[in-house]
């Protein structure tokens, strides 16, 4: 009865690291997209300041 239960414990584990382990790269792969488009708003924000600075000139 012992052994049945250790293994089921290790299933357990296994499953509850696997599924941390896809909840950790799925955050990784928002942070990163994230990421992506607050360079993607700074570039854009970049270039309009540069022709608003033009346009004052």
């Amino acid at each position: 009865m012992r052994r049945i239960a250790g293994a089921v414990g290790t299933a357990v584990l296994q499953i509850l690291k696997w599924m941390l382990k896809i909840v950790l790269g799925a955050l990784k792969l928002f942070l990163g997209l994230i990421r992506l488009i607050l360079l993607l708003f700074c570039m854009v924000a970049r270039v309009f300041l540069s022709f608003v600075r033009m346009g004052t000139f």
